[in-house]
């Protein structure tokens, strides 16, 4: 009878220790899915930031390709209607961005406005704050040479005098200066923004004085 008992007991410790190895193991492949998971996400989030920047670029440098052919960028400063626009305009005022976001164009011309009040509005500049005018938006495919592949991507770019010609007058360039700036959407709620100081030398040719680039955001 005693052995019969010490089987018994040899059985239940083995069950016990089996099944703890059970749930340890199942807690480990828990542990590993969910690092494999997270690093997936983390992965995909890097990426969609980084084409997201590349977008940004991409719109600002094709911005500046429009705008070395116009003569006088007072043209692009002016109030809208009245105001000159790129080439590369959809004409959509609620575009949606690669991941279905709703973008709402007049809502984020406010919005870049706001954001440049705050750093160099009135109380730096006074009279000479500049005054963003959306100078360009569509999907990044639309914009770049036929047969380049685009990454999914929406982007925007706005302009504005420079501040710093002492005209008192925002909508009217005397110096050849602007500031630029693009924003650009992406998959998985990617944002990234690039904002560039630049100028055309007396023979035409624009030169990039500034480019601060890639601001991260999320949306």
């Amino acid at each position: 009878m005693q052995t019969i008992g010490w089987h018994r007991r040899e059985r239940g410790a083995a069950l016990m220790t089996a099944l703890l190895i059970t749930v340890l193991l199942g807690g480990l492949a828990a542990v590993i899915t969910s690092i494999t998971i997270t690093e997936t996400l983390i992965a995909g989030a890097h990426r969609h930031g980084y084409e997201s920047s590349y977008a940004a670029d991409a719109a600002i440098e094709r911005a500046l390709g429009d705008l070395a052919a116009i003569p006088d960028w007072t043209m692009v400063l002016l109030p809208p209607p009245a105001h000159l626009e790129s080439t590369f305009v959809d004409g959509l005022a609620r575009p949606k961005a690669p991941d279905g976001r709703q973008l709402d164009v007049s809502a984020l011309t406010l919005a870049r406005q706001r954001d440049s009040d705050a750093r160099e509005g009135p109380a730096v500049f006074g009279a000479d704050a500049p005054q963003w005018r959306l100078f360009a938006h569509s999907a990044l495919s639309a914009i770049l040479p036929s047969g380049v592949a685009a990454q999914p991507a929406y982007v925007l770019v706005w302009v504005a005098d420079d501040g710093l010609d002492g005209d008192a007058d925002p909508s009217l360039d005397t110096n050849r200066r602007l500031l630029v700036f693009a924003d650009a959407y992406g998959s998985g709620g990617a944002r990234r923004s690039v904002e560039a100081a630049v100028a055309r030398s007396t023979d035409g040719v624009i030169h990039v004085l500034t480019w601060l680039g890639a601001s991260s955001r999320l949306q």
